[in-house]
This record gives structure tokens, sequence and C-alpha cells, in this order.
């Protein structure tokens, strides 16, 4: 056929891979490009169902793709085309573009495809989604101890706030402060101050739950969330840790203690806030300054 002749003389000269399939999703037309893009000869494919260049597991689904095409008759433009998995002669897969187009020969329709490549796109956009990621983590996260930062921990508490309200689930909030801190900055140095930091900053991950959420949120200051925590257990939590700390640094000759405040949140007909609840735990933490230093205190809220 002259018509289908020229075609395929057409498609050899184009920029991209190519090829034709008829309604059966046969192959009937294709290019160099495409049949060297697939690990195969021209005469290999000719003739052959377009599932040879398709992993076995959506060859079904793209053959219902196939008849939408050919019974809605939209074109599908190259950035607006489809995005799949293509499979080579070698069994690799890799992920391809296509664009679609309509072509009717002799009274018969058929589909033509032009196919890019898209591994190294794909592969950019794996790379720049893992460094958006990496950032998104790095702006929730202190630099020096690794935990999450004041950022971090209001995001946590609006969710906690949220579940207590939409499903009853009660949580506690913990305020921490390191006592008599600037005395070991001004007798030690900052860099001894630092270490200080990392060290109960690793010791409070340890002594709470799987589940707590661990924050710094200030230069000595740090928080904790306690999801599904009874006021009993959160204090229970956070005096092992204190206990802890107060007894590394101790050992350590550091003269630093820790003095803690505490709520508990279970009624979710009330409109609690972070800033409300921060500042509930900060005054319970002041309380036990107040009162000697070195125990928990709990807030009235």
């Amino acid at each position: 056929m002259k018509t289908e002749k020229t075609l395929a003389e057409l498609i050899e000269i184009i920029p991209d891979a190519a090829l034709m399939i008829d309604e059966d999703g046969s192959l009937v037309l294709l290019n160099e490009m495409l049949a060297d893009m697939f690990g195969y000869e021209k005469q290999e494919l000719l003739g052959q169902s377009l599932d040879i260049l398709l992993p076995e597991d959506i060859r079904e689904h793209h053959h219902h793709h196939v008849l939408g095409f050919f019974k809605s008759g939209k074109t599908r433009p190259m950035g607006q085309g489809f995005r799949f998995l293509g499979q080579r002669s070698t069994g690799e897969k890799f992920s391809v573009e296509i664009m679609l187009s309509h072509v009717r020969l002799d009274g018969k329709e058929y589909a033509l495809a032009f196919v890019r490549d898209n591994t190294f796109a794909r592969q950019t956009e794996d790379k720049i989604r893992r460094e958006l990621e990496r950032e998104r983590l790095l702006a929730l996260t202190d630099h020096l101890t690794g935990l999450g930062n004041r950022r971090a921990f209001t995001r946590e508490l609006e969710q906690d706030i949220d579940e207590l309200k939409e499903h009853g689930w009660q949580f506690a909030v913990g305020f921490i402060d390191l006592d008599d801190f600037k005395l070991v900055n001004d007798t030690y140095g900052h860099e001894m101050g630092d270490r200080i930091l990392q060290d109960v900053a690793s010791s409070i991950r340890h002594g709470c739950r799987g589940t707590d959420f661990v924050a710094r949120i200030g230069g000595d200051e740090f928080a904790t969330i306690h999801p599904g925590a009874t006021l009993e257990d959160a204090v229970q939590v956070l005096d092992r840790v204190r206990t802890s700390i107060v007894t590394e640094m101790e050992e350590k000759h550091w003269p630093v203690t820790l003095s803690l405040g505490v709520c508990h949140c279970d009624d979710p007909t009330r409109d609690y806030t972070v800033a409300e609840l921060l500042r509930a735990a900060d005054q319970a933490m002041y309380e036990a300054k107040q009162q000697g230093k070195n125990q928990i205190k709990i807030a009235s809220l």
C-alpha cells in the first residue's frame, strides 16, 4: 500500500521511536529507533502483539487502555500522554512515555505512538523527590540533637489535638528544662554544653516509649508528646527519664538536673490549642523550679 509505505518512510526520519498498531493490538509499522530501544530487529516485531513490548503484569491493563483509545478517538500529546513500563528483549523493565494519535488508512483505524525512554527523566524526578524530602526533614529537625524541632513539635501536637477531637484519643505533653545549664556553659564552655544537650536528647528519646514524640524546642528546653497515655502513664515515663538523666549527670560530675511540667488532655469537646498546652506545661515546669528543681509538676488546665 502506497500510503503505508510513505508513512513507514516518514517514521524513519522523525526524531522519536515510533510504532503503529491496529485495533487488535498488532504491530503493523515501527521504525529502527523503536526496535533499538527495545532491543529487537524490526522484522522480529512486525506482526507481533504489542504485548511483546510490555511486562506481563500490565498487559491486560494496557489492553483496556488501547480499547479505550480507539473508542474515544482522543489524541494524547507528549507530556500529557501515558507513562508506563516497557520491557526490552532482555527482560529489563524501563519507564516510557508515549504520544498517541489516530490514523485512518483504507477505511481501517490505527494508533500511531511516538515513544520516549523516560528512564533519565524518571531518575531525575526521583532524585528531586528525594532532595525535597531531605529538605523537608531538615526543616523539621534540630541540627544539634537530631530530635524534632519546635516546628515539628507544633505539627505533631496539632495532629494529636485533632485526633482527640475526632476519635477521643487522650494524650499528655511534657515540658523539660535543664536546671543550672547556664552554669555548665559558663564553667565548661559551649562545646561541653552542646555535648550535654546531645546526651540529654538521647536519654530522653530512649527513656520514652516508642510511640512518644520528642523535640528540642529551645536552647536547653525539650518537649514530649505521649499519645494514648493517661496522666499516670506520662508521669511515670517522664520520672524515669528524669531519674536516668540525673544519675548520668552525677556520674559525669556535671551539675545538671531536670525540672519538668506535664499536662494531660482527654476532653474531646474542648478546643485545646498548641499555645495553651505549651504554656500550661511550661508554667508547671516553672513551678517545679521554684519549688526546688529536679522534680515534676502537673499542670492545671
